[in-house]
């Protein structure tokens, strides 16, 4: 992602936060009601969404602490991709995965 000229680290980072908050959240309630089609019968389709608040309140702080860790551990590991180098997908699978166990034990507590 290009950062524009005057446009500091901070609020591209909390510009990161915010949108994969929001998109988190999208997909969550998207896929939330997929998850549970047997209720549909028994509650009705708005039933379907019943404990939708909890998964995306969760999403509010996992996804987050996700994105960034990932970020911050990729640039740890691998400074040269903060320069332009390229990355292998193994690496980002890897550095992915540790920033999602990150982000559970941080919910965990």
């Amino acid at each position: 992602m290009k950062k524009r000229e005057g446009y500091g680290e901070e609020e591209h980072t909390h510009t990161k936060i915010v949108l994969s908050s929001f998109s988190a959240m999208i997909a969550e309630s998207t896929t939330f009601p997929i998850d549970m089609t047997e209720i549909v019968r028994e509650q009705g389709p708005l039933g379907l969404y019943k404990g939708l608040s909890p998964a995306i309140i969760r999403h509010l702080f996992y996804t987050r602490i996700r994105i960034v860790g990932y970020e911050n551990l990729r640039n740890l590991f691998l400074p040269d991709h903060a320069h332009g180098g390229s990355i292998s997908l193994f690496s980002k699978a890897i550095i992915g995965g540790f920033s999602g166990v990150i982000a559970s034990l941080h919910l965990c507590r």
